[in-house]
């Protein structure tokens, strides 16, 4: 703050900070006329410029503030340079009075690099009010300035109105998908809708048995029971009902949230008329009856479409729609079960009421290209005319499970052809984003993502397009395979608080071990800590890069330390786009790193070699057992080891394993990690290297393969297979295992059984990582092999059954059983043993139990969603079995 020599500053003072109590500290240096004489100031060496100070200053202050701030002119000039022109002004102004603030800031960052008539089109954009953004102006600047220098002035301003248009795109998804979500009840209610719904059906299932015997059914009498096929058409005619009637519910849920109530239903209105005439009154009075000790709840969704017919206020809308997504899930588990259970005597069914209801909701999935075996066999509805549609070709079941993804903000559903029930997943997880693909969660995060690729290297391409061809160019650019290649060898004593929180605070230590996580970590953050500086520096080990997460994982700032005598410090600790962190986090993140040990100098490793064989005097040489094992075997062996190292398969896994810890002997250091630490290192190669790559590298075992391709007698291969144990070798191997052609391959060998084992902890544990991974990289080898070690583990609260107890042939398309020699699942035991799995407990527990897997790796699809899809895939290579 400036004023006069003398002049009372307490006013000035207190208004200063209100100010800056209202949009920051930045706001100070926008030079504001404070009164009594004063101005504020920005200090030498304040981050960011003046434009930034200014639009800080004028989000407190308005269009009406202007002159406080020196006048129109005044701040023009500062927002868009000397160069800015009236009609520039006038649409700041105007964009000012709007609150279209990302458009502005937008233009203002632009300025540098487009003319006055394109500044006034960037000040006319839409679309992103309300989104402000936490990063300055003049970062932005810098940003554009990278990405978009080297292109002439027209296409920057075309590349900058395509991103406009993906980000407004992008933002508008999410906010339809809290605008559908928000039309459904917080609390949900599908257990108690679920044992309604199971009631009635109960209900309506024991008259029918009433009917056909003529009295009361004993327990034996119900049983011996069979339905009749015209049973079966009337329970899956009802399930049909129930299916259109929740899904018209759902689309109208959906209507309502983009276009309000009255509008919304009528969209909908033929669809909720062609579903309410599905039931009559006595169906609806008998599903709308209260049970004692159930919920008040209507059984059947009909119940509510017929209310919404009925009234319009806005009031019975929003009760009757708040329940579509509970009714949805739990007439999609029902009518799955059902159609599971329909023998295949029940050959023909047509579907009463579907040529209604299509002649008034028409088609969502184009029929015709509807792949899906119709139930009980016959040619898909693809291959046939549209008209031929009935109930067997389960479309009407898909247009249920896309009603219930359009109301989770999906597209559609996944839904997985199978020979019978297709598999449906209404609410798929998202793919974890690539780490070098920019963000466009808002202009700010894309431009920094892509001011990333380029600082590693990337060119921007020329003849691009559009903003998604410029990504694309960058993300293939020779220079970021380059720069994103090797790992980061993390000092030992900071690699001890891998995993572990901050004490005092709850954010947890996350250290990078290769450029790709820098990347992922800079594309979201907005800051350069993938650049060639911090890289460079981390590969030789002068510095520690790390994320710090909160509870739910979100990286919320990044950390750089060095070491210095005795002890470590922070060189940086930045939040998202280079803002300052809390104050109390930076405290207690500089007073932990100042008590980390000290790195300890490394001491070189000497290089094993087989010693010359000496015998003791007076004895022959050719008899010890030492001396014929160098001899007859270790020759050979050699050879086939180094024949089997150099394999490509072989190779490929050592690779996979430098990208773990890093260097050349990146075996012999996994090797030397304990459970407690291998395990960790497991979880975060799930996201940096994949599962199916790291279950691919521990799946090369180039000694095993070598021992089982030396020709020698049975008692000599028994004792050289200890060669693959991991466990401590008898004296007279040892000199062969230090061989420098052997060692490293016995290495590869025990870690891949150590990473494996790990594998098997972070299921047993059910780790989140590895659900994801597995969900979406396991194919049918990989996911026998953990559900076998899961169920041999014994039921648990988190596991899920797949198989009926002492059941032998497991659910899912394409068909397989545990007993078939040649099926996956006996090809699986030797990996699920190396994952922990007690085969003989697991046929124990399946005679008990069932097949189980756990609940994390089922999506909405169950069990035979999952098994498609690994089926899908293609397979991985299996461990060689143990010598």
């Amino acid at each position: 703050m400036v004023g006069a020599v003398g002049a009372d500053p307490g006013c000035a003072v207190a208004e200063l900070a209100r100010l800056v109590e209202l949009g920051g500290v930045e706001v100070a240096g926008a030079g504001i006329d404070l009164g009594d004489g004063f101005v504020s100031a920005r200090a030498a060496g304040a981050r960011g410029d003046r434009r930034d100070a200014v639009l800080a200053a004028l989000r407190v202050l308005g269009i009406d503030g202007v002159e406080r701030l020196g006048g129109r002119a005044t701040v023009l000039v500062a927002l868009f340079g000397p160069a800015a022109t009236k009609p520039v002004g006038a649409a700041a102004v105007e964009a000012v009075t709007e609150g279209r603030w990302a458009a502005l800031e937008l233009a203002s960052a632009a300025s540098d690099l487009l003319g006055p008539e394109q500044l006034e089109r960037v000040l006319s954009l839409e679309g992103l009010e309300g989104a402000r953004s936490r990063v300055r102006p003049s970062v932005l600047a810098d940003h554009l300035g990278r990405v978009l220098g080297s292109f002439p002035p027209r296409r920057r301003l075309d590349l900058l109105l395509d991103l406009w248009t993906q980000v407004t795109a992008h933002r508008d998804a999410a906010r339809r998908r809290e605008r559908t979500l928000a039309t459904q009840a917080r609390q949900s209610r599908v257990d108690d809708l679920s044992q309604r719904y199971t009631r009635h059906e109960d209900d309506l299932l024991l008259s029918d048995v009433r009917l056909d015997i003529g009295h009361e059914p004993s327990v034996a009498e119900a049983a011996r029971w069979i339905p009749q096929t015209w049973h079966w058409h009337k329970y899956l005619d009802r399930a049909l009902h129930d299916a259109i009637a929740v899904t018209a519910l759902l689309r109208a849920a959906t209507a309502v949230a983009d276009h309000g109530v009255h509008e919304g239903l009528a969209r909908c209105e033929p669809e909720l008329t062609a579903a309410a005439s599905l039931m009559n009154d006595w169906a609806a009075g008998h599903a709308a009856r209260r049970v004692p000790g159930l919920t008040g709840l209507p059984a059947r969704p009909g119940c509510l479409v017929r209310d919404l017919l009925r009234g319009r206020s806005d009031d019975l809308v929003a009760q009757r729609l708040a329940r579509a997504r509970d009714y949805g899930i739990v007439v999609m588990e029902a009518v799955t079960k059902l159609l599971h259970a329909v023998p295949d005597s029940v050959s023909e069914w047509d579907g009463w009421g579907l040529r209604e209801w299509r002649a008034a909701a028409g088609y969502t999935r184009p029929p015709d290209r509807w792949e899906q075996p119709p139930l009980f066999g016959g040619d898909p509805l693809a291959g046939r005319p549209t008209d031929s549609e009935t109930g067997r070709d389960l479309l009407w079941y898909a247009d249920l499970a896309d009603a219930l993804a359009r109301l989770h903000g999906h597209d559609a559903a996944v839904i997985d052809y199978t020979d019978t029930v297709p598999g449906v997943d209404y609410n798929p997880r998202p793919a974890r984003p690539e780490p070098f693909i920019p963000r466009l969660d808002s202009i700010a995060s894309a431009v920094a993502g892509a001011a990333q690729l380029v600082s590693l290297g990337a060119s921007p391409p020329q003849l691009c397009r559009d903003w998604t061809e410029l990504v694309n160019g960058l993300v293939g650019s020779v220079g970021i395979s380059v720069a994103t290649t090797g790992t980061f060898r993390v000092p030992a004593p900071l690699a001890a608080w891998d995993g572990l929180l901050v004490p005092g605070t709850k954010v947890r230590i996350d250290w990078a071990r290769d450029p790709r996580t820098l990347a992922d970590w800079a594309s979201y953050m907005g800051n350069c800590i993938a650049g060639p500086h911090y890289v460079g520096d981390a590969a030789k080990g002068r510095c520690g890069l790390a994320a710090l997460r909160d509870r739910e994982g979100r990286v919320i700032a990044n950390l750089e330390v060095r070491p210095v005598r005795g002890g470590w410090r922070v060189a940086e600790l930045q939040a998202r786009f280079n803002t300052d962190p809390e104050a109390a986090l930076d405290k207690r993140v500089r007073h932990w790193a100042a008590r980390i040990p000290p790195p300890a100098v490394p001491e070189p490793e000497p290089e094993p070699t087989v010693r010359a064989a000496r015998a003791p005097s007076g004895r022959p040489t050719g008899r010890r057992p030492h001396d014929r094992v160098l001899r007859e075997v270790g020759e050979p062996l050699i050879l086939l080891v180094q024949d089997a190292m150099t394999a490509p398969e072989a190779v490929q896994a050592a690779r996979t394993l430098e990208v773990l810890h890093g260097g050349l002997s990146a075996a012999t250091a996994l090797r030397r990690l304990g459970p407690d630490r291998i395990t960790p290192v497991c979880r975060d190669a799930l996201v940096g290297v994949g599962l199916a790559r790291l279950w691919r590298a521990t799946a090369s075992r180039p000694l095993a393969n070598a021992l089982a391709a030396l020709d020698v007698g049975h008692k000599e291969a028994e004792l050289l297979g200890l060669l693959v144990t991991d466990a401590p070798l008898p004296g007279l191997l040892r000199t062969l295992a230090r061989h420098p052609v052997i060692a490293p391959a016995r290495s590869a060998e025990l870690v891949a059984r150590r990473i494996r084992a790990a594998l098997g902890r972070l299921a047993r544990d059910g780790d989140p990582a590895l659900a994801l991974s597995v969900t979406l990289q396991a194919d049918t080898a990989l996911l026998c092999a953990l559900v076998v070690a899961v169920t041999s583990w014994g039921a648990a609260s988190h596991t899920t059954r797949v198989t009926s107890p002492g059941r032998t042939d497991v659910p899912g398309f394409p068909g397989s059983d545990m007993n078939d020699p040649d099926g996956p699942w006996q090809r699986a035991l030797p990996d699920a043993r190396e994952l922990g799995a007690e085969i003989e407990a697991f046929w124990e527990h399946v005679a008990v139990g069932g097949l189980r897997a756990h609940e994390r790796w089922l999506g909405n699809g169950g069990w035979p969603a999952l098994w498609a899809r690994a089926a899908r895939l293609r397979a991985l290579p299996t461990a060689s079995p143990p010598l």
